[in-house]
């Protein structure tokens, strides 16, 4: 069997790509509710991403076959393409608040002399790109971004460290807990990353130890988001709900930078191309689940709908943004838990026909 990923490349998936799509809008929105304690906040949600990661690598190591056929031997191919439909819809979803807040910064944070919706127009040719291409071709991203995000992380911590005070993050649980668990469910939209381990399920040749390793990777990328919401808190304090756009915020205030310029922009550039990455994700399983659903052999087919579609809430209703933002943190935050957890938690309780015929003989 011809397997379309190394486990080493969904490995350094999480590291590339799971941390950065966290670091632009969606720490000012938990600082808003939980305050000195947002850390908390963004911990519960990597603690329940954590727990259904768990279920994944169990599902993966049994499984014999993709997600769309372990879906196809329990629920029949109308029961998986309906399911496979409504991850459709959350891929969608999923990909709207952060495409949005990815153009508001390129807009108005790069280019903020001459704003133009013009500037973020090219990601979408990136996104097609990707969208009419192999897994393998995921993989190998991974294999080199991973580096950048590192890189890039790195650079922004070391220079947002010397302004931190981290006395600011104590009590522990000030604000109540209450509080945190509005911060967590107003950012579920942001989490959930634990689904793409779904869709490699049957995708790569899963060995002794996988398991570990794939679980460690993650929990690295969890460890890089918390230490950036420390980070970001201890920079801002009571005011952090207000820095919309975290990434270039946490680092601008430095003494080196005063010295020798925007050095930090160097880490943000590494990061923004990882991003770009990142936001196609949610583009690229729409595609591909499509792609199944209607049977569909033209690779470009898929793409032009589901970008179409990003493109042109994106373009044409730029004006109701902030009601769109607003709906997916108010309204969403269960749709997303119940299709980024619990679903893929049900996964690792699926069984192969292959294995119940063996056990049945």
């Amino acid at each position: 069997m011809k397997f379309q990923l190394k486990t080493r490349q969904i490995c350094l998936f999480f590291i590339a790509f799971t941390p950065v799509i966290k670091l632009f809008m969606m720490p000012s929105i938990i600082a808003e509710f939980a305050r000195e304690d947002m850390w908390i906040s963004s911990l519960i949600n990597l603690i329940l991403d954590g727990v259904t990661f768990i279920f994944l690598l169990i599902a993966a190591r049994r499984a014999k076959t993709n997600v769309f056929g372990l879906l196809e031997d329990n629920f029949g191919k109308i029961g998986a393409k309906t399911i496979l439909a409504f991850y459709v819809v959350y891929f969608m979803l999923k990909a709207i608040v952060p495409l949005g807040e990815q153009k508001d910064y390129v807009e108005l944070t790069l280019y903020t002399l001459m704003p133009s919706q013009l500037y973020f127009l090219p990601f979408f040719g990136v996104a097609f790109y990707l969208c009419v291409k192999y897994l393998r071709v995921i993989g190998r991203s991974a294999d080199v971004l991973w580096l950048l995000t590192a890189v890039g992380l790195i650079i922004l911590f070391a220079l947002s460290i010397p302004n931190a005070e981290f006395e600011a993050v104590l009590p522990i649980g000030a604000s109540g807990i209450k509080n945190i668990l509005k911060g967590s469910y107003y950012t579920l939209n942001w989490y959930g990353d634990c689904v793409y381990l779904m869709f490699f399920i049957g995708e790569f040749d899963y060995k002794k130890k996988d398991g570990i390793k794939i679980f460690i990777s993650y929990a690295i990328a969890a460890l890089a988001v918390i230490i950036f919401m420390i980070i970001f808190y201890s920079v801002f304090t009571s005011i952090a709900f207000r820095q919309r756009f975290a990434l270039t915020e946490i680092s601008k205030y430095t003494a080196v930078i005063n010295n020798i310029g925007r050095f930090d922009y160097v880490g943000i550039t590494f990061i923004l191309f990882s991003n770009a990455f990142a936001l196609s994700l949610p583009l690229y399983f729409s595609c591909r689940i499509l792609n199944y659903i209607f049977g569909i052999t033209k690779k470009w087919i898929a793409p032009i709908f589901v970008i179409g579609i990003q493109l042109l809430i994106m373009v044409f209703l730029t004006q109701f943004y902030a009601s769109i933002e607003s709906i997916m943190k108010n309204y969403l935050g269960i749709f997303f838990f119940i299709f980024g957890n619990i679903l893929p938690i049900v996964t690792a309780f699926l069984k192969n026909k292959e294995k119940a015929n063996e056990n049945d003989a």
